[in-house]
């Protein structure tokens, strides 16, 4: 077998890889704990096992410690090739942003990921549901404007839990109460459904001056969270990073 292309995104909860076949297609995407080393090495012998030649990797990270870590992993079992994105401005887009060079290159490989799907020609609102939620504005060109940034749905949850005396931890989904008669129906009204009234607020927001924009839903949560806010025909693709990170580091895909 030649040797494997493997593409990683690291974020703040999930450590998430993939490896592109010999047509450079994105395979299944395996999602890993943050802090599991040996289910890392269980993973990569099975990809390795009949590979030759050194392993090429591409990583998107927005989680320096952890990128150290899986660099000091990677290194440790054997020649590895690697490409780093750790910025939005390392990633090959059309941008008209300020302080690319600070952002994370996770929205800037979304955009990417969402424009390769669907191409330009009118445009696009990316909305990524992981510990934040972002949502991207992309002209009908083609040239990420930025977005916004809000709280994900954990990480509202564990707020709640964390910075008050009584409030339990909840994890809420589109079951949720409209509202609730006890503490954990309150709070996961709340929290779901206030999170879901803040995602359609934020893209209406956005429609004004886009005209009529494609939506598209990436990431953890979006399950979840698309169709509470669009409905059943909500477009949820899950691993748009790991897409544009394909892209941006192996062009030749198809």
């Amino acid at each position: 077998m030649p040797p494997p292309r493997i593409v990683a995104d690291i974020g703040n909860s999930r450590l998430k890889w993939a490896r592109l076949d010999d047509r450079g297609v994105l395979g299944p995407t395996v999602a890993l704990p943050l802090d599991d080393p040996t289910t890392w090495g269980v993973v990569l012998d099975g990809w390795l096992r009949d590979a030759a030649g050194a392993a090429s990797w591409a990583v998107s990270s927005v989680n320096p410690p952890l990128a150290d870590r899986l660099e000091a992993f990677l290194t440790g079992r054997g020649p590895a090739e690697f490409r780093w994105f750790r910025t939005a401005a390392e990633v090959p887009l059309a941008k008209d942003v300020e302080g690319a060079e600070t952002g994370g290159s996770d929205r800037a490989l979304a955009v990417l990921g969402a424009l390769r799907l669907l191409g330009a020609g009118r445009p696009i609102l990316v909305v990524s549901c992981g510990t934040a939620i972002t949502i991207e504005r992309v002209t009908a060109d083609g040239v990420w404007q930025g977005g916004v940034i809000a709280m994900g749905l954990g990480l509202c949850a564990r707020a709640l839990h964390h910075f008050t005396a009584q409030l339990p931890m909840v994890a809420p989904g589109p079951d949720a109460p409209a509202w609730g008669r006890s503490t954990v129906p309150s709070l996961e009204a709340g929290v779901f459904w206030g999170t879901a009234g803040a995602v359609r607020e934020l893209l209406a927001r956005q429609r004004p001056d886009l005209g009529d924009p494609m939506v598209v839903w990436t990431g953890g949560d979006a399950f979840r969270l698309a169709p509470a806010v669009e409905g059943p025909a909500a477009r949820v693709v899950p691993d748009l990073v790991l897409q544009g990170l394909a892209h941006a580091a192996f062009p030749s895909q198809p």
